[in-house]
């Protein structure tokens, strides 16, 4: 196909391999890529609930938070 298409443009290999791909690459991209993927099968959480769950995080502080999160972990465990 190179050799064909060279002959018949009169233009060297790489330059008719460098016009191609500024011609198809983003279309050729495009159909070959997939669709993103989830990393989880855990549902997203409503927006309207994000929304209070992040309006009280505002309110408390993130300390508070980052507190009780903390205390809620189980302790390190030193056996190895």
């Amino acid at each position: 196909m190179l050799a064909s298409g060279r002959k018949r443009t009169l233009l060297k290999p790489a330059e008719l391999i460098r016009r191609t791909l500024r011609a198809h690459l983003s279309e050729m991209i495009e159909r070959e890529s997939r669709p993103p993927r989830r990393i989880t099968n855990v549902e997203p959480l409503p927006r309207g609930l994000m929304k209070r769950v992040y309006g009280e995080i505002a309110r408390e502080g993130w300390d508070r938070v980052e507190a009780a999160a903390t205390a809620a972990q189980p302790g390190p465990q030193m056996e190895d």
